[in-house]
């Protein structure tokens, strides 16, 4: 059946400001002071930080700029304008989860916990916006780039609620058919249904009906017994 999910096309957004936000702030106690890597550089010239050389030389590029990134959105100048507002739509995406799936989140609705009679148990969706990239392929990619692959697995995450991803099929190239990709899809289920999220990841991983193209698989209509 279908359902309307329309706060998702900003969950990313958000996703980037929370995420950034919560690495910063848990990573702030490996200072080389009592958690961590230590820089024998630390503080060897004047003026300079106590644990920058330090933080530096324990962080790769990309948790630095995440720990940057964090830094700003929690500051006061970033807090409102950013912070907040990712938390606001953190919300909203988690509240269009719970306006479709049948079951109640009762995480947030335990006072009015009330199935949904037009709801879903379960919603299947692909994984990325392609076939799985090659390690020399990501490795080229610009951070950006990178981000945006993530477009459809990160609303589960900002809701939540359980999620597992599953092979389905080889994508092929029409050109050269030995340039393909594995093609994921993932499930998702409302919070504290796991149960439900395992069956269904399972009937699809042992679904070997009819064929599309050139490996792709019919995952045709998966039911589930409500439980």
């Amino acid at each position: 059946m279908p359902i309307s999910l329309p706060n998702t096309r900003v969950a990313l957004a958000a996703y980037y400001i929370l995420a950034p936000a919560e690495a910063s702030s848990n990573l702030a106690r490996y200072d080389g002071l009592r958690y961590g890597h230590r820089s024998t550089a630390d503080r060897s010239k004047k003026g300079s930080i106590l644990f920058a050389p330090t933080r530096e030389e324990g962080f790769g590029p990309e948790v630095r700029r995440r720990i940057l990134l964090g830094a700003y959105t929690l500051s006061s100048e970033g807090i409102g304008n950013y912070f907040l507002q990712a938390q606001r739509v953190r919300r909203l995406v988690q509240r269009d989860f719970d306006n479709v799936f049948a079951q109640p989140n009762f995480l947030v609705q335990a006072a009015v916990a009330e199935e949904t009679p037009d709801g879903v148990d379960a919603i299947v969706v692909p994984s990325s916006l392609g076939a799985a990239p090659k390690l020399e392929d990501i490795e080229n990619q610009r951070p950006v780039e990178a981000y945006a692959n993530d477009v459809l697995t990160v609303p589960a995450s900002l809701a939540g609620i359980p999620c597992i991803s599953v092979p389905v099929g080889e994508e092929t190239n029409d050109e050269a058919e030995n340039e393909g990709g594995i093609v994921g899809m993932q499930v998702m289920c409302q919070w504290g249904d796991e149960n439900r999220l395992w069956e269904v990841a399972r009937m699809i991983e042992d679904d070997s009906s009819a064929k599309i193209g050139k490996g792709m698989r019919d995952l045709g209509t998966v039911a589930v017994a409500a439980k």
